[in-house]
């Protein structure tokens, strides 16, 4: 069994370096082209990718890039607020690059963000969801999350060790395809 993860395609708050976390922002007309062209490519690949369910985290921007998954692959996403994105609380809609303070709470997965959750808050929620989906639909085929970066490079520690360091470099593109066995 495998479960595949992407990022919603680009916003105009990713445009603008802006934290996004659960507040919501609109997908750009790249972002709707990058959509459609993973959607394209996993209607190319439906045969040998046997994606049986799509989960897809409740925010508008991740909603609207699976709904052209959803037509490629004729499957109907199921929302799930376990992978909606990390709670960034005060920090949302600040600049991410000029936000020291940002960093400094990224360097400690179990601060939280003041108004918000902790990175270590945010994983157990999506390994929630990893396990429940492990466990109901391991002889069902793939499954595929249609969520967000922060989230995402959190999901990577289910399947990896990291240490801090390395965890920090992490990146997910908009609509980037990542692929975990079981």
């Amino acid at each position: 069994m495998k479960l595949f993860i992407t990022r919603h395609g680009e916003t105009d708050w990713n445009v603008e370096k802006r934290i996004c976390g659960c507040s919501e922002s609109k997908l750009t007309e790249k972002g709707h082209l990058q959509a459609r062209e993973l959607a394209k490519r996993l209607a190319e690949d439906k045969e040998k990718n046997d994606i049986r369910y799509i989960y897809v985290s409740p925010l508008k921007r991740a909603r609207d890039t699976a709904s052209y998954i959803e037509k490629a692959l004729g499957i109907k996403a199921l929302p799930d607020k376990r992978i909606q994105e990390v709670f960034f609380g005060d920090f949302e809609g600040v600049h991410w690059v000029t936000s020291p303070e940002f960093r400094e709470i990224l360097d400690n997965p179990f601060a939280q963000f003041p108004g918000g959750e902790s990175l270590v808050q945010a994983s157990c929620r999506a390994y929630s969801l990893i396990d429940e989906v492990r466990k109901t639909h391991s002889e069902d085929g793939n499954i595929l999350f249609v969520c967000h970066g922060m989230i995402t490079v959190l999901m990577h520690t289910y399947f990896k060790s990291y240490k801090q360091s390395d965890f920090l470099n992490l990146r997910v593109e908009n609509c980037q395809l990542l692929e975990f066995d079981f």
